[in-house]
C-alpha cells in the first residue's frame, strides 16, 4: 500500500484512510469504519462491537439498593461495584455470589448478612458490624477493617486481608468480638 502526501493531506485522515484498507484486507469482525456515520470533522467513526452498552454489566447504585433493602433484602448474584452504602442497616440480607469490589459499606450494619462466594475485593468495612456475617469462601483480600466487628463471623476458606492486618488480629474479633485495630 503506497499512501502519497501532499502539503493539504490530513494526517488523522490518512491514517484512517491506512486503517480502513487494512480492515478490508483483515476483514476484522470486531472494528470497523462506518462510512455513514462521520464525526463533524468529516472522519468517519470507529466503533467496537466490544464496546456495546449491552455487554458490559450494569453497576447498581445507593439508590437502588435502599429500593431492594425495602422489598426482598435479596441482593445475591448482583453487581454493585463502586458503590456507596455507608452507613446502611443491611442487617440479615443475602449477598450471595454477588460483585462488592472497592465498595463503601463504612459504618454499615452487616450483621446476619450472607457473603458466601462474594467478591469484597478491596472493599471499605471499616466500622462495618459483620457479627454472624457468613463470609465463607469470600474474597476480602486488600479490603479495609479498621474498626469492624467480625464477632462469631464464619471466615472458612475465606480470602481474608492478611498483608494489611494480621490473622491473629481477625480472629480476635471474632472469637471475642472486639473492633480490629488495624
Amino acid at each position: 500500500m503506497v499512501i502519497i502526501l501532499n502539503k493539504k493531506s490530513n494526517p488523522t485522515k490518512v491514517s484512517m484512510m491506512a486503517r480502513k484498507v487494512m480492515d478490508d484486507d483483515d476483514e476484522d469482525e470486531d472494528e470497523y469504519i462506518d462510512e455513514e456515520e462521520e464525526d463533524d470533522d468529516g472522519i468517519p467513526e470507529i466503533r467496537s462491537d466490544l464496546d456495546s452498552d449491552e455487554t458490559k454489566p450494569k453497576t447498581l447504585t445507593r439508590k437502588e439498593a435502599i429500593d431492594i433493602l425495602q422489598t426482598t433484602r435479596d441482593f445475591s448474584k448482583l453487581d454493585f461495584r463502586k458503590a456507596n452504602l455507608a452507613k446502611l442497616d443491611f442487617s440479615n440480607c443475602n449477598f450471595e455470589t454477588s460483585n462488592l469490589s472497592y465498595v463503601n459499606f463504612k459504618d454499615s450494619n452487616l450483621e446476619g448478612c450472607n457473603f458466601t462466594n462474594a467478591s469484597l475485593w478491596n472493599a471499605n468495612l471499616e466500622g462495618a458490624n459483620l457479627t454472624r456475617a457468613n463470609l465463607e469462601d469470600a474474597d476480602l483480600d486488600y479490603t479495609k477493617l479498621r474498626g469492624a466487628i467480625l464477632y462469631r463471623a464464619n471466615v472458612r476458606r475465606a480470602t481474608l486481608p492478611t498483608d494489611l492486618i494480621p490473622r491473629d488480629e481477625i480472629l480476635r474479633s471474632i472469637n471475642e468480638g472486639t473492633k480490629v485495630n488495624r
